[in-house]
């Protein structure tokens, strides 16, 4: 991620910092949150943590039945995120 958010802010040209909408102060905690985050991360490769969710219905209605990605294991899965909201 460094090479996308350098810790000196005088290297990030003009046109990304009117993307960003950030001064440097700002630049400057959103880099530490971001670090302290992906410190956090698995690494690429690395096996993904173990979770549990609820399936839903064909209807997006819960159905009280769940699914582990551990139960999975050796076989492939998709993993699909995003709003039905």
């Amino acid at each position: 991620m460094s090479e996308f958010l350098p810790e000196d802010p005088s290297e990030l040209p003009p046109d990304r910092w009117a993307r960003m909408g950030l001064n440097v102060e700002g630049y400057k905690e959103m880099r530490a949150m971001k670090l302290a985050r992906d410190a956090n991360a698995p690494a690429v490769g690395a096996m993904a943590p173990d979770f549990e969710v609820e399936r839903l219905g064909p209807d997006r209605s819960r159905t009280g039945d769940t699914f582990r990605l551990s139960d999975a294991r050796g076989r492939p899965v998709g993993l699909i995120f995003g709003s039905y909201t």
